[in-house]
């Protein structure tokens, strides 16, 4: 089981790894490279944000929900997990740097949302009894989170959050979509001459 977690257990690292040396060699200035939206300087931000964090405090609030949420996604299939990992940052990002509010977007909170939307929307794509459960404990966990993408003054990336939800439900459809096909072309049904 170990072994089949170590791509979310390699992210999280990453962003530990990040975030002490750009505390300790950089004196935070990696931050400067988020996602600034309508930038093109502010491009590159969407591979980089995801892995940078202003505080401990504030990779410490992100590395729970990311282990966990990611490990249901890892435990699924590493294929899986990652399609999901790779369409949530690059979906996600594109997302915030089109529709965001100028600033500098960081943090793995998209990517955590983008989880969060995908679990919680697996049973309404698959509609097994598995997919339901999974989802209803998601959701019992995880569901308070949902107050993150509603716009408050506090300094949060609200549109990140949400850019990461949408992504998630749109990469829940697509994931469902694809391992319904080949199941699909194996028992084509009945075929009325």
């Amino acid at each position: 089981m170990f072994k089949r977690l170590t791509p979310i257990i390699m992210l999280t690292a990453v962003c530990w790894l990040v975030f002490a040396l750009n505390t300790l060699l950089w004196q935070g200035r990696l931050a400067e490279h988020g996602i600034i939206p309508r930038h093109w300087a502010g491009l590159t931000g969407i591979l980089w944000a995801p892995f940078l964090h202003a505080s401990f405090q504030h990779l410490a609030a992100n590395t729970v929900p990311l282990l966990v949420l990611g490990a249901i996604i890892c435990a699924r299939g590493k294929g899986e997990f990652a399609i999901v990992t790779t369409g949530g940052i690059l979906l996600g990002g594109i997302l915030t740097w089109l529709f965001a509010r100028s600033a500098c977007h960081i943090g793995a909170s998209g990517l955590i949302f983008c989880y969060f939307g995908y679990v919680a929307s697996l049973a309404w794509f698959n509609r097994t009894f598995g997919t339901l459960c999974l989802s209803i404990v998601c959701i019992l966990a995880y569901g308070g989170m949902i107050k993150g993408i509603l716009p408050r003054q506090i300094p949060v990336s609200w549109e990140g959050h949400l850019a990461g939800l949408v992504t998630g439900v749109a990469l829940a459809s697509f994931v469902s979509k694809l391992k319904q096909a080949p199941a699909a072309k194996s028992n084509p049904g009945n075929a009325n001459s």
